[in-house]
């Protein structure tokens, strides 16, 4: 039987690991995968070693990276690849144990594909010379990652981005400010996505609601929504939003609903601001974490810019407030005008109208998975050839 161990560092990890098991698995049902996500990936029928989901909300992982806890997650994934004989390593998002596991994988004479690799996001850190060691190929999420991995001498083949498939697209404006009950009209509608880990919501969404309540006092047609992403506690917000005496600020779950119901975003630097992106929403991008936590963060800085949808257009369109760069008139400002500039909004858009070939077209996750098939040497009846 066809065995994938899968591995996942984080919340987009998670969601973009799901949608490519549940594909692996259609094409393949007599697959096993198995390995360490989150519960998306759980759902879609991998089998769990360990749920990382926890640690990375709470944003603690990486300071623990030499912990015994830390050891003992690692033993336990070796084991298994020890136990298992997976015939592919699917390595997801930032590896959570550096590069320790794919080298034991290539050591053992075990294939590794990578999947949204930190090439990806325009990680400055990466050692992209290492790569061709520890990895046979990497299925390119975009143009941008295609070419950084043609540069380093790294076999990839360009499948194209997960959230072309997975971005809800169907929804249109009116309808969403409908079901929101929205005044169509003569609303501004300002979306707040603060993160999926709670330690960016408790350290960003703060100063964000500073600076927006300060302008909403200027202008009574703008209404604050925030959605509240599922791995968020909904009484965090609440006691944020408290706080902060914004007190206008309403809570949403459904994040596409509110995504386009908006005029204008404020979104972490991740996905969230990918997806604004595509939707044709202008937006600025805030990120804020303790210290402790950003002094990983600046190991694997993103260079030049911190935002996804900046890297993969290679320029700055959205406005990057990060750390200490944080300024809330700033922040006020740069909404403001794009809430009320129709030239601004314009400029910004037509950036976006790139994003398409850049990303490359719908049915990446199908692609991707064929790839995962191939290399996991996967017959119509599940044996295993070669």
């Amino acid at each position: 039987m066809n065995r994938i161990m899968l591995l996942g560092g984080d919340n987009t990890s998670d969601r973009f690991g799901s949608a490519l098991a549940s594909k692996v698995l259609e094409k393949c049902p007599q697959a096993t995968i198995f390995g360490v996500g989150g519960p998306l990936m759980n759902d879609a029928g991998v089998r769990l070693l360990y749920d990382i989901s926890e640690q990375v909300s709470l944003g603690i992982f990486q300071s623990m990276r030499s912990s015994p806890v830390v050891k003992r997650m690692m033993k336990l994934v070796v084991d298994a690849m020890d136990r298992e004989e997976p015939s592919l390593v699917l390595q997801i998002g930032l590896p959570l144990f550096g590069y320790k596991l794919l080298e034991v994988a290539k050591a053992k004479g075990i294939p590794v594909l990578y999947y949204y690799t930190p090439l990806s996001r325009g990680l400055g850190n990466v050692r992209a010379s290492h790569f061709p060691t520890i990895v046979n190929k990497v299925a390119s999420i975009s143009r941008f990652e295609t070419a950084q991995c043609e540069k380093a001498g790294i076999d990839c083949e360009f499948v194209g981005h997960p959230l072309m498939d997975l971005t809800d697209f169907s929804l249109t404006p009116a309808a969403a400010r409908e079901k929101l009950g929205i005044d169509t009209e003569r609303k501004k509608i300002i979306a707040v996505l603060p993160g999926a880990r709670a330690v960016e919501v408790k350290s960003g969404l703060p100063c964000v609601l500073k600076a927006l309540s300060t302008m909403a006092q200027k202008h009574d047609d703008i209404e604050i929504i925030v959605s509240v992403a599922s791995t968020i506690r909904s009484t965090l917000v609440e006691e944020i939003v408290k706080k902060c005496q914004a007190g206008a600020v309403r809570l949403e779950r459904d994040t596409y609903r509110v995504l386009r119901a908006a005029d204008v975003a404020v979104t972490s630097i991740g996905t969230g601001s990918l997806e604004a992106s595509l939707l044709g929403i202008p937006s600025v991008a805030v990120y804020r974490v303790p210290h402790s936590t950003y002094f990983f963060d600046k190991l694997a800085d993103r260079k030049p810019h911190m935002t996804i949808t900046n890297n993969i257009l290679r320029k700055s369109v959205i406005p990057e407030f990060i750390q200490k760069g944080f300024d809330h008139s700033k922040m006020a400002e740069t909404v403001e005008r794009l809430l009320y500039d129709e030239d601004a909004r314009q400029a910004m858009l037509a950036e976006f109208s790139n994003l398409e070939y850049e990303l490359g077209e719908p049915g990446s996750v199908d692609r991707a998975a064929d790839l995962v098939v191939k290399m996991a040497r996967c017959d119509d009846d599940g044996s295993t050839s070669g």
